[in-house]
């Protein structure tokens, strides 16, 4: 998929990058009402999760579909490639011994989100995950005719209330500001997240930038917890 290409390419620069997903991966890890000691990390990057883990743990397997991002991974951790919505990656990760599962950045990209949540459901082990939602990007979406490429909050919360009926569940928006619209761009371009915009022409480039109002981007977050 295209949002793994722009990963890799720009891998050794995500760190200095990926400010929302910092903020996102703390607010996941500071809420967890629990502290798993063999931990599965869906979509772990370049070790995020890991490093800002405020406790111990006897193990640590790092999922990711991106060989660059994972070569940027502590080497501590059990590294593992591959992609949480195929099969014989789930039937190899279901045999692992964890007892929590985290997911910061990464389920909004599942090709089969229903398949990939009931997978992480019938494991019943205690979960804290984060989507991305449609309304992430929604000024520029709108400005620039697009269609979000990942799943809105109306699609993914009846889903996870259904999946997991114990579960806390909250929605958050984030707003990041920019010095100038340039920056702003060059943001879009080199964190890894772009995928809609990179779709566009030149000239449309060109005219978004132009049009494009704000200097903040917006981003929103659902989160689940469970136990």
């Amino acid at each position: 998929m295209g949002h793994i290409r722009e990963f890799d390419r720009h891998a050794a620069e995500y760190e200095g990058l990926k400010l929302i997903q910092l903020r996102v991966a703390r607010h996941l890890l500071e809420k967890s009402p629990y502290q798993g000691r063999r931990i599965l990390d869906l979509g772990a990057g370049n070790g995020t999760i890991w490093r800002l883990l405020p406790w111990e743990v006897e193990a640590f397997y790092a999922l990711d579909a991106s060989f660059q991002m994972l070569a940027l991974h502590p080497p501590v951790t059990q590294k593992i490639l591959g992609r949480f919505d195929r099969r014989g990656t789930l039937e190899y990760l279901a045999q692992l011994p964890i007892d929590q599962i985290f997911a910061a950045s990464s389920l909004q990209w599942s090709r089969d989100i229903k398949g990939t949540l009931s997978w992480i459901a019938a494991l019943q082990s205690p979960c804290s995950l984060a989507l991305f939602t449609s309304a992430t990007f929604q000024s520029l979406h709108q400005i620039a005719n697009l269609s979000s490429p990942i799943y809105s909050k109306e699609e993914l919360l009846p889903l996870l209330e259904s999946l997991f009926p114990r579960a806390h569940l909250e929605l958050r928006q984030y707003r990041l500001f920019f010095p100038t619209k340039r920056d702003l761009f060059g943001y879009l371009r080199r964190s890894g997240v772009s995928q809609g915009v990179s779709r566009l022409s030149y000239s449309q480039a060109k005219r978004l930038i132009r049009d494009y109002p704000h200097r903040y981007l917006e981003f929103e977050v659902l989160f689940l917890w469970s136990k």
